[in-house]
């Protein structure tokens, strides 16, 4: 790029036309509406034949008997836990290869495992077939649609996801109906086949991703650059860095770290009333067209819950305000509760209350866990991230919930899911680590200054003493020492904002270096039904500021600055005001050079 800035005249320019050209533009809509359309289906059609196993549970015992129901148990842990465990390889593959021939493949993939598994004809062929095969044609339809939604979306993404998420409890409803109409009418051999049908859609899906860059708005800008690239010998080239190839930049930070143990030890009996619930049913006395029932209203649980959740995310309303990190543990912490509370379900109305309430807080634990993951790492390292996050989640779910079937079988009256369910309420506690990292680092901080609050009250006091110190000298009455070379830094750090259909983005849209996310985690999530103060950072410092005016009109000025929320100025340009608000000038005279 340095050779082509002195061959091509139009890259030595630096105006606000040619620095947009190296940053990802969001479209924000246009076709990326297709894309959800299509990333909505594909979770129906592909993630439903997991989410939906237990109908197919039931056929696999009708045809190869009750006696493996443990083995059956071991087939739908195992193809959810494939799925999951090569998402990180799926995602690194689609950003150095292509997004679009890897949902092509993968929804080929999973064609050929739902036609493998209607050609069986012994029960540990199911573990090639449905294991392997269609578990990893699901991780790879799954994943590059997320990644295709990723490319069109950073503003709306909370919103967008609704839409997403909400299509694996779709799935669990239209792909339990179609299999139960399929198989049930016309036979194993030729249902599934009916299903590998309907499944190869997804193939079809995939060809509709396009990239996000041919919307960019200096696109052919870009191809020329491109073209000149390949006309140019760069004589570095040869001592080029190449990116790895697993990005493991965000494992590094404690919150990231906190968040895999925490799915880990849930994910080890989330899942279990997916796989066992209809089993357990038809044990206490439900007939077929209940069971089915049943399915569809989990589906439907599913659903709402993640436009509940959903909409408390999206809101901004000053009035009342919840942190996605306290709907992530609550979720979590109420669906072990509805697990445990199954144990005690009699009869179909019983059945009914459960499917209800699990299937509502389990479809809103996924989109709050999704977007609360979004919220830390921010945009540019969601996709490696959650990659691992779900990665985190193979092993427990494959030996997890095998063990809670064998549970059942072996002591009866579902003593299974008390397993499942304490893992779950511990891995929601579990998210209450964050909080503590948080405090901790806060002290860590403070220490480190070397200051605590009554040094710097006391120091705030010696200062007004001195009235005759200029106003620049008066240090900040807050818990840290904020020097002008700490905002240089970390301004010079800062890459520029990723390039929108929208100019302006807040500190959430902004793509910030990985250190400086640990700084932004000092301050936590706010949770009020009051009004909230968005830049509390900053309003501390306006605040204390504005005790240690002597103007009575500056007073006046900066309240009036910040009584209203919409005018109030981005993170980046109270930092510059910061620097140089008080910016004194040294003259030097020329007889003392």
């Amino acid at each position: 790029m340095n050779s082509l800035q002195q061959r091509v005249p139009g890259l030595r320019r630096h105006d606000a036309r040619t620095s947009t050209i190296r940053q990802h533009y969001y479209p924000e809509g246009g076709w990326g509406c297709v894309v959800v359309a299509v990333a909505c289906l594909v979770q129906v059609l592909a993630h439903g034949l997991h989410t939906g196993y237990g109908a197919v549970l039931l056929f696999v015992l009708q045809r190869f008997g009750e006696e493996r129901l443990a083995a059956a148990g071991w087939v739908g842990a195992f193809s959810m836990a494939v799925s999951l465990a090569a998402s990180p390889l799926t995602i690194a593959i689609c950003r150095r290869k292509s997004t679009r021939l890897t949902a092509v493949l993968g929804g080929l993939v999973t064609a050929l495992g739902c036609l493998f598994t209607s050609f069986a004809s012994q029960f540990h062929q199911l573990f090639f077939s449905y294991c392997t095969v269609i578990g990893l044609g699901v991780g790879m339809t799954r994943d590059s649609s997320a990644l295709m939604v990723g490319q069109y979306f950073k503003r709306r993404r909370e919103f967008v996801e609704i839409f997403v998420v909400s299509g694996s409890g779709l799935g669990i409803t239209i792909m339990s109906l179609f299999v139960n109409g399929t198989v049930g009418a016309v036979g194993w051999r030729l249902g599934l086949q009916a299903v590998t049908g309907a499944v190869f859609v997804t193939f079809l899906l995939g060809t509709c991703y396009r990239s996000a860059s041919l919307y960019h708005p200096q696109r052919r800008a870009i191809l020329h650059l491109k073209n000149q690239k390949r006309k140019v010998k760069d004589k570095k080239t040869a001592n080029k860095i190449t990116k790895p190839f697993f990005d493991l930049t965000t494992l590094k930070s404690r919150t990231v770290q906190i968040l895999l143990l925490s799915t880990s030890l849930s994910a080890v009996g989330l899942n279990t009333p997916l796989i066992y619930m209809a089993h357990e049913a038809k044990r206490d006395g439900v007939d077929a067209s209940s069971l089915l029932l049943l399915q569809t209203y989990l589906g439907l649980a599913w659903v709402l819950g993640c436009l509940a959740f959903g909409s408390v995310v999206v809101q901004h309303s000053t009035e009342c305000r919840i942190g996605r990190q306290y709907l992530c543990q609550a979720s979590a912490l109420l669906c072990g509760v509805a697990i445990l509370g199954c144990t005690a379900v009699r009869g179909y109305g019983g059945y009914v209350l459960f499917v209800w309430v699990y299937g509502l807080f389990c479809g809103g634990y996924s989109y709050s866990l999704k977007m609360f993951t979004y919220e830390k790492v921010r945009a540019r390292n969601f996709a490696s991230t959650w990659g691992f996050i779900q990665c985190s989640q193979a092993i427990p779910i494959a030996l997890g919930v095998p063990i809670a079937g064998y549970i059942n079988i072996s002591a009866g009256d579902k003593a299974g899911f008390y397993f499942s369910s304490t893992f779950v309420v511990i891995g929601s506690l579990t998210i209450s680590l964050i909080d503590i990292h948080r405090r901790r680092r806060r002290q860590r901080h403070a220490r480190k200054h070397h200051k605590t609050k009554r040094e710097c009250s006391e120091d705030c006091r010696k200062n007004e003493r001195r009235s005759s110190l200029p106003e620049e000298d008066v240090p900040l009455p807050i818990g840290i020492t904020l020097q002008p070379s700490f905002f240089l830094e970390l301004l010079e750090g800062m890459p520029k904002p990723e390039l929108t259909c929208i100019s302006e983005e807040g500190i959430a849209d902004m793509d910030i270096p990985d250190h400086i996310l640990e700084e932004l985690e000092l301050y936590g999530d706010i949770t009020t039904c009051n009004q909230v103060e968005n830049y509390l950072m900053l309003s501390e410092y306006e605040n204390n500021l504005i005790g240690h005016t002597a103007d009575p009109a500056e007073k006046r000025r900066r309240r009036s600055m910040l009584s209203t929320v919409e005018d109030r100025p981005s993170l980046r340009d109270s930092w510059r005001f910061f620097l140089h608000r008080h910016r004194s000038i040294t003259t030097i005279d020329e007889a003392s050079v």
